[in-house]
């Protein structure tokens, strides 16, 4: 069986060793929630920050994502300067690594 990191580098850095990235990954809300909170959390002083939820586009932009730049973030009391930091260095990562399932959007209270 292979080694979980290299799963995992997989998962979160798709390209190649020639720089190429291949088709993103399509995920489920739940699944793009959870994965882009674990990149956020993996930024210093960010560990109790959590996405919320995400935007969906109506189409794909031109790069093909679709999904929005904008999140909904739980700061858990972590200042912006500290969470706009780590957003700045996972969101285009993210986006051009992932994109959303086909599906209804979550219900609003």
């Amino acid at each position: 069986m292979g080694d979980p990191e290299d799963d995992t580098a997989s998962d979160i850095f798709p390209f190649d060793e020639d720089g190429v990235q291949g088709e993103r990954q399509v995920l489920s809300r739940a699944e793009l929630i959870a994965r882009v909170t674990s990149l956020i959390q993996s930024c210093e002083g960010c560990e109790s920050v959590g996405v919320v939820d995400v935007d969906a586009l109506d189409h794909p932009d031109n790069a093909g994502c679709n999904w929005s730049f904008t999140l909904v973030l739980d700061a858990a009391g972590v200042e912006p300067e500290v969470y706009g930091l780590a957003y700045a260095q996972v969101i285009g990562m993210a986006r051009s690594a992932w994109n959303l399932a086909p599906g209804p959007e979550p219900e609003t209270s």
